[in-house]
């Protein structure tokens, strides 16, 4: 923080949060600016609340926020899974949490990116540890936080509402008791309820119909034609989508079901982008802002002249990337089957980990391919990675004997 100016970075979409917030100063939370429609409002809504505390220095003051958050969070999942059978591997994923330059630097940017991956944590350690407990009125206690962090998550960013459906879903099926099942679906998925109720009617009261937000139609189009690649850059000709929120979403899902071997190779790109990595030849996606790139050796090798650049740039830099981001899939699947194999409640875990990173995965296929997407859900893809390289890892000591 003391390295950055004003102790803060602007992410992809940073100025446009500050502008929302500035709106919400100027003319209260009903404020009419379109930005606050097209961005779900939730995070400027959060920053004008923190402008309470310092309205001069407050990059500052989001940094410092959601780095506690985020220190706090990968705290308290570890502290569950030691309590688990993964608790061998608790100190390796408290060090991968700690130290990998995207996730733990996102903590100083101005975006929802960083406060859903340490919501993701609070929830996964909150289920761990409620299934290690007996179900009493502390229980309903993490019911009620499971449901306030997945509020907060959706309240920032409206797509986690199918996330908080599918994860308490699971969750759910960790009890046999059909009345504990029906509470916990009730109060988690209630209580999130509440905060895309409160974006909408913000924007009902703004003017601006009864929507959280007019991005998805936004980003539907930009995904979505017979000769884009399906990135953020659109190429080609636009399909033509007329209508409300529901009615733009239907026409799109008609064009995918139309063109199927159109929508095929979308979805192959989309995937190939939302696994990109940060920089080098095959990188793509909105992380131009990412300040592990400021200090990131690969970029300084690429800077430093014209070999450097052929180096990374090139065809070793291009094997190089796609050996990386097909090792990063397969790593995420070996470390969710090895927790599956463990049997019992660890196959529900298995899921909860996975769950979150396939939605935000088959979001992008449906929108979408922008490697950014994924950090809301790194939190839980570096769990799975980090035990599925020391499966590979034993495997291959057991091979060796």
């Amino acid at each position: 923080m003391s390295n950055t100016q004003q102790g803060g970075w602007l992410g992809a979409d940073g100025e446009s949060y500050l502008r929302g917030a500035d709106a919400i100063l100027q003319d209260g939370l009903f404020a009419k600016d379109s930005v606050l429609v097209y961005w779900p409002a939730g995070y400027s809504i959060l920053i004008w609340a923190m402008t309470k505390i310092s309205m001069l220095h407050i990059l500052l003051v989001i940094s410092v926020i959601q780095s506690s958050f985020y220190a706090y969070a990968c705290y308290y999942f570890i502290d569950q899974i030691k309590n688990t059978k993964l608790n061998p591997h608790a100190f390796t994923i408290a060090l991968v949490l700690a130290i990998n330059p995207t996730l733990s630097l996102s903590s100083l940017v101005v975006g929802y990116e960083s406060p859903i991956a340490s919501c993701m944590l609070m929830i996964l350690g909150l289920i761990i540890k409620s299934k290690q407990s007996e179900i009493n009125h502390r229980f309903w206690l993490r019911v009620l936080a499971v449901g306030l962090f997945f509020a907060l998550a959706s309240f920032i960013q409206p797509r986690w509402i199918l996330t908080t459906i599918m994860t308490v879903v699971i969750w759910a099926m960790l009890y046999k008791n059909r009345k504990n099942q029906a509470l916990i679906l009730i109060g988690v998925i209630g209580i999130m309820a509440i905060a895309p109720i409160t974006l909408v009617e913000r924007n009902k009261r703004a003017g601006n119909g009864s929507v959280i937000s007019t991005n998805l139609q936004g980003v539907l189009k930009i995904g979505t034609g017979p000769d884009t690649s399906g990135g953020y850059a659109h190429t080609g000709e636009s399909v033509t989508c007329i209508g409300s929120e529901t009615q733009e979403s239907i026409c799109y899902l008609k064009w995918y079901i139309q063109n199927p071997i159109k929508t095929a190779e979308l979805a192959f790109f989309k995937t190939v982008y939302f696994w990109s990595p940060w920089s080098g030849p095959s990188a793509n996606g909105t992380m131009a802002r990412n300040p592990w790139l400021d200090v990131n050796p690969i970029q300084n090798i690429a800077k430093q002249n014209q070999e450097g650049n052929d180096l990374v740039n090139g065809s070793f830099g291009k094997f190089v990337s796609w050996i990386w981001l097909w090792a990063g899939l397969l790593l995420l699947f070996i470390g969710s089957v090895h927790i599956w194999k463990v049997g019992g409640e660890y196959r529900y875990y298995s899921l909860l980990f996975l769950m979150p990173v396939l939605a935000s995965w088959l979001s992008a296929v449906g929108t979408i391919g922008d490697h950014r997407f994924r950090i809301p859900t790194m939190s839980l893809s570096l769990v799975l990675q980090v035990i599925g390289f020391y499966n590979i890892k034993d495997r291959l000591l057991k091979y060796a004997k």
